[in-house]
């Protein structure tokens, strides 16, 4: 936790975000970026702010990337961690949901079906999603339910 602090305090949100947004077509950058991403939001609220906060395109460009990278499984389960360790915070969540990222966390289930840890990780996301009744409606409207119990049944 110490290190997610020194990381962000010496502008590593700037740093990583630089080289995601100069090399969006790069598969592994984007994957690599949104782990980093992810792993300086995990269990620091103070952190999902400021990434958050780093620029409106953090959530777009995470958001594009599962877009563009379809059909890479690793970008796809890194965004979702992405989406899980900033979704918790309930301002950001709602700025994901209105940029489509509950779909997005779906279709990359829908794609990815052989990969166990895409589906945990959204799994994951879809419950945060799914414990906010701001939210609930968008979750169930897309077949989440299913998508989690094929997921459930396909990885016991």
């Amino acid at each position: 936790a110490d290190n997610q602090v020194k990381i962000v305090a010496e502008g590593g949100i700037g740093v990583v975000l630089g080289a995601m947004l100069q090399l969006e077509g790069h598969a592994m950058v984007q994957a690599l970026g949104c782990a980093a991403v992810a792993n300086l939001a995990g269990a620091n609220a103070e952190n999902q702010v400021k990434i958050a906060c780093a620029g409106e395109c953090w959530i777009e460009l995470v958001l594009t990337a599962m877009r563009q990278h379809a059909e890479d499984a690793a970008v796809q389960e890194f965004r979702c961690l992405a989406v899980l360790n900033l979704a918790v915070h309930v301002d950001i969540q709602a700025k994901i949901a209105a940029e489509g990222g509950i779909g997005l966390v779906l279709e990359a289930m829908r794609q990815h079906l052989e990969h166990a840890a895409l589906q945990e990780l959204g799994c994951a996301a879809l419950g945060i999603f799914a414990g906010n009744t701001d939210h609930q409606l968008k979750v169930s409207g897309k077949g989440w339910i299913g998508m989690v119990l094929g997921a459930m049944r396909k990885h016991a």
